[in-house]
């Protein structure tokens, strides 16, 4: 009691010396700090406050206070620390001196600071403004100042009406929220060396002013709303050495001016939508090193002064709609290391000049017209690791020459009309990973040597005229996986060391391989031939059969729910492009044209049988298109995942389960039509910081539940029930409120409780339930160690890894749970959501158990998170460790 009561009494005496004013504010201020009755982080603030000299007034009016939050212009927040100066110079004519008065390193939650001092205040900004971590806004306009320090962390930045231009040689204001458009004062910075505004949220037009900053060498906006056209003026900026404007919305030409930049070494003017044609000054960039003029809608032929560009090591045109053909000159860039052109519409011959490029390792020349003949000198290239010709109209045999190209990783000539055989010299290719040289005219056989290419995965050479007999030496590739045969003239037996490659498609209307048949009721050898051309006509068909009679069935069951007239619309759409659909209303031109035929700029993804787009419909309406490549809506398997998916989709509804609005069955292509999902997958959102700090533990909570409840419901009550066999964070998507939604269900099997369910090994390397390695066999139990990883991953904000091995596990006594939380969110205070995260632990580790049988069903999962009736642990959070969660978890059996 004692020592309350000398507080007491002290304060009694101060508040008496007050009253008669015997002592000063400071004095009393001073008293009150020593007798203990303020803290020291607040009597810092006050005398930091104090030591500017611009709160005088607060004494000269007699309105004085100690209390420094009451000051003019000083706000605090509730456990008085002070959050906020504001202070104009005409309510307050003290602002003056250096800003260097204010010490920022003195006020930790400081959030606001604004001063309007009319030029009184000069200096520099402190570098220890970069200290004061929740600083958002910062505006000093009307100042003298000259420099600036470290601003990365701000949101608003106000530096109007001052002196910068006098020193200020480098200004960052990169990987912010910047937003509105770029000031034409700008310009005034005349000293300015280097400029980063990149990663913000500028808008609007480059001002014609930056043709004043004529000491620039670094000029970087990529990654921003910039639109307009780039300034004529930017030509006048001759000692620039870095430009980068990507990743913006810029429109009109290229500015010949920008021949002025004799000393650029980099220009990044990608992602935009830039038009006209290229400008032959691009030339006289002697010094350029990097050009990056890819997905815009650049036009015209690339101007032969390109090849004075002889210090490039990167050129990148792809996704243009540049025409005429590959100058000559293009040979002279011996320095070269990456070439794309693709995507584009250039006509003509490869230029036998390329054999100049010796230094190059990657040359991409796929989805053009171009005609002729691959020349023979392109086997000088042999630093070549990528090469790309496919989607052309190249003629006539495969050089010789090309196995020269010994360090290829990726050869595709996919889809032109190349003759001839393979040529065996392709075999001295020996680090080959993935050979495409499927739709063309060649014939001949299959080279004996083709086990020379050790650590080939992937072959394709489908549709054209090979004979002869499969090579054993195929069988012989310890990495080969896929290998398509199919629609070629080969005769004779599969061996049997080929029937082992995971992915084998050897079928097709020339089909003329005897299939070895186990069976005790094997038919007579004079009858295999005819029965194997039998199941290699009927297999097509009966995969596009289902795919109809799913159509007609699922319109079948929508004609009973609309009226005639809108029944009459769907009809007459169907017979136009064979579609089912949601409202009677998206024609297969609908989406040519949403995408532009499929545009890359379209494509958000690829999947494990086709590519992924975003298409806005003439409704408005935005969809996600899943395309299967045209080289698989010929393959069985692709036709058989997408069968499954558009059969399975269409039978189920859930609010977690993603909806299917139509697919297609179009000659020219076959794709499914769904709803689109704003924030994409899990995995991405969880590998991008941003994206991941504003998914909070309430959201992830969220995810978890949600997820669970899809996966009960294809379990328990879809009948015959369905086992997804793909839950990855991939296959989760979110939308724009961070729900989720199942996804991906090409590989999803129902279960048939009268078989063994036996398949081939399907899922994500992480995911896949250790079981199925030995076993092959499908249960629900599979998709129920899959959702334990994403459980974890979610809390964890990575894939849980060696978490997931027996031997982890058994040295976890001492791994806190909170140690595994994400270490990008603050720890969880709120008591609700620390049960909910001890809740998902606690599944997911019941889930991960090594024995099948003992994990609970994902209807129990579902119901623990609906009833939540387990009485919450009372130890403190932070000490749970994983070694009780994995006793407590003992509760959730069947």
């Amino acid at each position: 009691m004692a020592p309350a009561a000398s507080t007491v009494s002290r304060l009694v005496v101060i508040i008496i010396l007050i009253n008669v004013g015997a002592i000063s504010d400071t004095t009393i201020f001073a008293i009150a700090s020593a007798a203990g009755l303020l803290s020291s982080p607040k009597l810092l603030e006050r005398e930091a406050l104090l030591a500017t000299g611009w709160w005088v007034n607060n004494w000269a009016t007699g309105n004085y206070t100690s209390y420094h939050c009451k000051w003019t212009g000083v706000s605090c927040n509730s456990a008085g620390s002070v959050i906020g100066v504001s202070l104009l110079w005409y309510e307050n004519d003290n602002i003056t001196g250096e800003l260097g008065r204010f010490k920022f390193s003195c006020f930790p939650n400081l959030k606001s600071f604004k001063i309007h001092s009319n030029y009184l205040l000069s200096g520099s900004i402190p570098s220890e403004i970069a200290a004061v971590s929740m600083l958002q806004t910062l505006e000093l306009p009307s100042s003298s100042l000259t420099e600036i320090g470290n601003l990365n962390f701000l949101q608003v930045l106000d530096l109007s009406h001052n002196k910068l231009e006098v020193n200020l040689t480098s200004l960052s204001l990169d990987y912010n929220n910047l937003t509105g458009s770029l000031p034409s004062t700008l310009g005034r910075l005349n000293r300015l060396t280097d400029l980063e505004l990149s990663e913000n949220k500028l808008v609007g037009p480059i001002p014609s002013s930056v043709g004043h900053l004529t000491q620039l060498t670094t000029l970087n906006m990529y990654s921003n709303r910039i639109n307009g056209s780039i300034p004529l003026e930017i030509g006048n900026l001759n000692f620039l050495q870095v430009l980068d404007l990507s990743h913006n919305k810029l429109e009109g030409p290229i500015p010949s001016t920008i021949a002025g930049l004799v000393n650029l070494t980099s220009l990044s003017l990608d992602y935009n939508n830039l038009t006209g044609s290229l400008p032959s000054t691009l030339g006289r960039l002697h010094r350029l090193t990097d050009l990056e003029l890819s997905e815009n809608k650049l036009v015209g032929p690339i101007p032969s002064s390109v090849g004075h560009l002889t210090q490039l090591t990167t050129l990148n045109m792809y996704s243009n709609r540049i025409n005429g053909s590959i100058p000559l000159e293009i040979g002279n860039l011996n320095f070269l290391q990456v070439l794309d052109l693709s995507h584009n519409k250039l006509e003509g011959p490869i230029p036998s000049t390329i054999a100049g490029l010796v230094s190059l390792t990657s040359l991409s020349l796929n989805y053009n017209n171009l005609t002729e003949s691959i020349p023979t000198t392109l086997g000088r290239l042999n630093r070549l690791t990528y090469l790309e010709l496919s989607e052309n109209k190249l003629v006539g045999p495969i050089p010789s020459s090309v196995g020269h190209l010994t360090q290829l990783t990726t050869l595709n000539m996919y889809n032109n009309k190349l003759d001839g055989p393979v040529p065996p010299e392709l075999m001295n290719c020996s680090k080959l990973g993935e050979l495409h040289l499927g739709n063309n005219l060649l014939s001949g056989s299959i080279p004996l040597a083709i086990n020379k290419l050790q650590e080939l995965n992937y072959l394709n050479l489908s549709h054209n005229s090979i004979n002869g007999k499969i090579p054993s030496q195929l069988g012989a590739i310890p990495s080969i996986d896929t290998v398509d045969l199919s629609m070629n003239n080969l005769s004779g037996s599969i061996p049997e060391s080929v029937r082992k490659v995971p992915h084998l498609y050897v079928y097709g209307k020339n089909f003329d391989v005897e299939i070895p048949n186990t069976s005790a009721n094997s038919p007579p050898p004079h009858h295999k031939k005819i029965a194997t051309r039998l199941v290699a006509i009927i297999l097509p068909m009966v995969a596009l059969l289902a795919l109809i009679f799913g159509i007609l069935f699922v319109r079948r069951r929508r004609d009973k729910r609309v009226e005639p007239a809108e029944r009459g619309e769907i009809t007459k759409y169907a017979d136009e492009f064979a579609i089912w659909n949601y409202d009677g209303r998206i024609t297969f031109q609908d989406m040519i044209e949403a995408t532009e035929d499929f545009h890359i700029k379209y494509c958000i993804g690829t999947g494990g049988y086709g590519s992924v787009y975003r298409a806005r419909l003439p409704s408005g309406k935005v969809v996600a298109l899943k395309k299967l490549h045209r080289s698989e809506t010929e393959e069985l398997a692709s036709l058989e995942s997408f069968r499954n998916e558009a059969r399975l989709l269409s039978q189920i509804r859930h609010r977690n389960i993603v909806k299917l609005y139509g697919f297609s069955l179009h000659r020219k292509c076959m794709f499914l039509i769904y709803e689109y999902m704003e924030m994409g997958s899990l995995f991405c959102v969880l590998r991008t910081d941003e994206e991941a700090v504003g998914l909070d533990w309430a959201k992830r909570v969220n995810i978890v539940k949600g997820m669970a409840h899809a996966l009960s419901y294809l379990h328990h009550d879809c009948t015959p029930p369905i086992v997804h066999r793909d839950i990855s964070s991939n296959n989760i998507l979110l939308n724009l409120e961070l729900e989720a939604f199942v996804a991906d269900f090409g590989v999803a099997r129902l279960l048939n409780f009268d078989s063994s369910n036996r398949t081939l090994l399907a899922g994500t390397y992480g995911y896949i339930a250790p079981e199925l390695a030995y076993t092959m066999v499908v249960t629900e139990k599979s998709d129920v160690y899959s959702f334990g990883v994403v459980a974890l991953e979610v809390l964890m904000g990575k894939h849980p890894g060696e978490l997931l091995s027996s031997s982890s596990w058994s040295l976890d006594k001492n791994i806190k749970l909170i140690d595994l939380l994400d270490p990008r969110l603050s720890p969880p205070v709120d008591q609700k959501i620390r049960q909910d995260i001890i809740l998902v632990s606690t599944v997911a580790f019941s889930c991960l158990r090594s024995q099948a049988k003992s994990r609970p069903t994902m209807q129990l999962v579902s119901n623990e998170f609906i009833a939540r009736n387990k009485a919450p642990m009372q130890k403190p959070f932070h000490e749970i460790s994983i070694l009780e969660l994995r006793n407590q978890e003992m509760y959730l059996v069947d």
